[in-house]
């Protein structure tokens, strides 16, 4: 047969089936097999009633059988054309009731089938009002053939015909629109995770590109202000030139493993978080900044291990982290890496736009947070880059959001420049202080 060899696309509106076969040569073969059950059972049920009807009308009654039969065979296409489905149907149903004996009454079940397809693919107002007509016009005919004194008979063909009619639209309509809303639902779930997605990508690429300026930004100016010294030296006092130069090449080695570490990062599947630097590392980065020739000091009031009012002892670069003393501050992971970077990018500032200018790092605690401050006095010197695209600014910003901080960064009377964090303390912390 033709039909098995060109499948139709169906429409997902047009899929009347309570379980949606798997494709479009399946749905055909389901529509062909309820057309052909529909064209057998109809005509046989009435040539078995026929045989209880009085003998002068079972010739009439059992010649019902054939519109019977061709509306089975028109449900073939209640999936695919429900529309012209409807009239094929509806004709049948009137022919059956202008053939069928005066005093009988019968119907085939065809219209509940297309009913349901017709009420699942239009909407249900349209659709209920044309269908009670056609209903109400196939139960006139059998009124205006029943004598007036069986008026009866014509209340319960037309009641029976509105519910053959009305019923199934309804039910369609009810899974239809239950189907809208899975599809709608699955729908929304695939935009939010998307949308998700999208925000944890952004989240990642701002914090990786915070990470690689943060670890650049800080040795990449350390090279600016040796190469600066090293272009001084060079004619004047080569013993020191070279001195600056084996510096040089140190901070350009340094440089080159943050860059490293920072590619590791992307390639791993972990966070970080085990080897992110934080509150303990502020020492190491302060000796890291002097070996460079700056002026810089760290108060710490005691936290990291220092008296209370005097500069926090410093390691020497590449020195193994101190332990941190019992009443060192307790910040979440994030929140001291935050810390120690927003240190970092600043005293980065300092030396790119006020090179030679003294820089006092202090970290203090509050009631409940921690408060860091990066000041640098006026420029001693001209910046070699006195640009800047502010990229700085906005990371530290970013980092002291992303971990419930504050941050304010601004000029100073006299020049100088300050970069002021407020981080809160975690709250076991805050419930010892209590």
């Amino acid at each position: 047969m033709t039909w098995a060899q060109r499948p139709v696309p169906v429409d997902d509106n047009a899929a009347m089936s309570l379980s949606v076969p798997a494709s479009a040569l399946s749905i055909q073969r389901n529509d062909v097999l309820l057309a052909l059950t529909f064209a057998v059972v109809q005509p046989t049920a009435v040539l078995l009633a026929s045989t209880m009807v009085p003998a002068g009308a079972r010739q009439w009654f059992a010649a019902t059988a054939i519109p019977l039969g061709v509306e089975g065979l028109a449900l073939v296409l209640w999936r695919s054309r429900p529309l012209l489905c409807q009239a094929l149907v509806w004709s049948a149903e009137v022919v059956t009731s202008l053939v069928v004996p005066v005093g009988f009454i019968a119907s085939g079940y065809g219209q509940v089938v297309v009913s349901f397809g017709i009420g699942m693919r239009f909407p249900p107002r349209r659709t209920v009002a044309v269908l009670a007509a056609l209903a109400l016009s196939s139960a006139a005919v059998d009124v205006w053939r029943n004598p007036p004194e069986q008026w009866q008979s014509g209340i319960v063909s037309a009641l029976v015909k509105l519910a053959l009619y009305l019923l199934p639209v309804l039910g369609g309509a009810a899974l239809a629109s239950s189907r809208r809303y899975e599809r709608s639902r699955q729908e929304l779930l695939r935009r939010e995770h998307e949308r998700q997605l999208e925000v944890t990508l952004i989240q990642e690429r701002r914090r990786l590109a915070g990470e690689l300026h943060d670890v650049a930004a800080h040795h990449l100016a350390g090279i600016v202000v040796q190469a600066a010294a090293l272009e001084r030296l060079i004619d004047r006092d080569p013993q020191s030139a070279r001195q600056t130069a084996q510096q040089l090449r140190s901070q350009a080695k340094e440089t080159l493993s943050g860059l490293r570490s920072v590619v590791g990062l992307l390639r791993s599947d972990e966070d970080g978080q085990a080897s992110a630097p934080g509150l303990r590392d502020l020492p190491e980065l302060v000796a890291s900044t002097r070996a460079l020739g700056v002026d810089i000091e760290l108060l710490d009031g005691g936290l990291l291990g220092g008296e209370p009012g005097e500069a926090a002892s410093v390691r020497a670069p590449g020195g193994t982290p101190a332990e941190a003393p019992a009443d060192t501050p307790a910040l979440p992971p994030q929140a001291e890496t935050a810390l120690f970077r927003v240190a970092q990018q600043a005293i980065s500032n300092a030396l790119q736009h006020a090179p030679g200018a003294p820089i006092t790092v202090e970290v203090e605690r509050a009631a409940a947070a921690l408060e860091l401050c990066v000041l640098n006095d006026p420029a001693r010197m001209p910046p070699a880059d006195p640009g800047g695209g502010g990229t700085g600014l906005t990371v530290m910003r970013e980092r002291a959001d992303a971990v419930g901080g504050s941050l304010q960064a601004g000029p100073v009377a006299g020049g100088g420049w300050r970069v002021r964090l407020v981080l809160p303390l975690a709250q076991q912390a805050q419930e010892e202080d209590a």
